[in-house]
């Protein structure tokens, strides 16, 4: 039960920590901005729930509650509380530091101000990760050399060859491994152009890019340069589970035939068609024989046995100037590559199923906690920057929308009546809440393969 609550702990308080950064920040953003405009603020507090302290300065009550997830503004006047039709009896001065009583242009301000926040938290703190050093993963900064390519995949259809180097996909550029995947992860189903090097020749390529079942991502089957054949993490319920293959183990052998490389798996796996193979495994001082079942995997339309690889990493730290290069670049990174995800949602390109909800997030604010401070700022770098854009959707009761609301009464030079305002954002609220739930869902199926087993497991270590 100890290791239970000690393991929580772990993802509980990283978390806490994060989003309380976060919604702080955000909040910040709005108080600050509406300050400055002399908008009443009547409420500015770190946290939820019943006051733990406060003090009342001027028109504003600061204060700490006590569920530390974030802080919250009240703004008198917010469109949500009242407006100029309210019955309240409000003195003219009042009148003049409401929110609704604003111009347009000051309005916007303050929306948008919480989001701006986020992302500039993000440039703010980018840096620090590169200047007191991080680990980057190769797959983060190698080459986008192509190592081995699946057999009928959409690459080696196409002709793509091992040893060619993928410089440009639909003219632009691709410097990183990382960037090959975003790229064709983002566009499922696309014929898209590569430029690919072979020795002294630059070859164009059109490959129609497959698309995955359930999350329908897309890809072309092109794979890293071969590396040690060491497992990362391993599918809970997976072949390779059931078959005892832990992280950490090291494949030797596979019926008997050496394994050097990752990539020379795949023949094996794909050759078994379903019949167990025996592996041989390095595990620490021991040598260990396995008997593992593939299972057909009807999405990636090829036989699997459910483990990842671990990828080699690579210590990297800077002085200030190629710091702030290094922790600016990223933000950038992760802001284009947002916009381009949340356009693809949109459109359809990309399935929901691909987003993480507050538990996905959890678990990686404690893996990251884990892994050290540099890592733990990445991921913040990376949440806050999602956190700043997505707010800015049009969708209630994101500041998106107040945001849109603001500028057609703006060009309307009407008013939205506030029951329809409160219709609106009441009807989304309880959108966004079964969204935020449907997502959690997700996130558990892809730690879970079996709900009803984890319920069943729960159950036995309480008996």
């Amino acid at each position: 039960m100890f290791n239970i609550a000690s393991g929580a702990l772990w993802v509980i308080v990283p978390f806490i920590i994060m989003l309380g950064v976060l919604v702080f920040v955000h909040e910040f953003g709005h108080f600050i901005t509406a300050k400055l405009f002399k908008v009443k603020v009547l409420v500015f507090a770190f946290g939820f729930g019943p006051w733990l302290l406060h003090k009342k300065v001027g028109d504003t009550d600061y204060g700490i509650k006590p569920v530390p997830l974030g802080g919250y503004v009240k703004l008198f006047g917010d469109p949500s509380e009242m407006d100029e039709e309210s019955e309240e009896e409000v003195s003219e001065e009042d009148k003049k530091r409401a929110l609704f009583a604003q111009s347009a242009w000051k309005k916007l301000v303050i929306f948008a101000a919480g989001s701006v926040m986020n992302i500039a938290l993000a440039f703010a703190i980018a840096p620090i990760s590169y200047w007191v050093g991080i680990e980057r993963t190769y797959f983060e900064v190698a080459k986008p050399n192509v190592g081995t390519i699946l057999p009928d995949s959409p690459a080696a259809q196409a002709g793509i060859k091992p040893g060619d180097a993928v410089l440009a996909i639909n003219g632009k550029k691709i410097p990183t491994f990382q960037d090959l995947i975003a790229t064709e992860m983002l566009n499922p189903g696309k014929v898209m152009d590569y430029t690919v090097q072979r020795g002294n020749s630059a070859l164009n390529f059109q490959i129609k890019l497959g698309e995955t079942k359930d999350e329908k991502a897309g890809y072309s089957g092109i794979f890293m340069p071969g590396m040690e054949p060491l497992i990362g993490a391993v599918q809970k319920g997976g072949p390779a589970e059931k078959a005892g293959l832990q992280p950490d183990d090291k494949i030797l052998a596979i019926d008997g035939e050496a394994v050097h490389y990752w990539h020379e798996m795949t023949g094996f796996i794909q050759a078994s068609q379903g019949r167990p193979v025996q592996f041989e495994v390095q595990r620490g001082g021991q040598r260990l024989n396995l008997q593992v079942a593939p299972e057909y995997n009807a999405a990636e339309k090829r036989y699997m046995i459910g483990i990842e690889q671990k990828q080699p990493t690579v210590f990297v730290k800077y002085g200030f100037v190629e710091g702030l290069r290094q922790g600016w670049g990223r933000t950038v990174y992760w802001s284009g590559l947002t916009l381009r995800i949340v356009g693809k949602l949109f459109s359809g390109q990309v399935s929901p199923k691909t987003m993480s909800g507050p538990l996905g997030i959890a678990v990686l604010a404690g893996e990251a906690w884990r892994l050290g401070l540099s890592r733990f700022i990445d991921l913040l770098v990376i949440i806050s920057v999602n956190l700043g854009i997505l707010n800015l959707i049009p969708i209630p009761p994101l500041d998106g929308a107040h945001i849109l609301i603001t500028a057609l009464e703006a060009v309307s030079r009407r008013r939205v009546p506030k029951r329809v305002k409160e219709g609106i954002f009441t009807f989304f609220f309880f959108v966004l809440i079964g969204f935020i739930i449907w997502v959690t869902f997700n996130d558990l199926r892809r730690m879970i393969p079996s709900i009803p087993e984890w319920f069943h497991g729960i159950q036995e270590r309480l008996r």
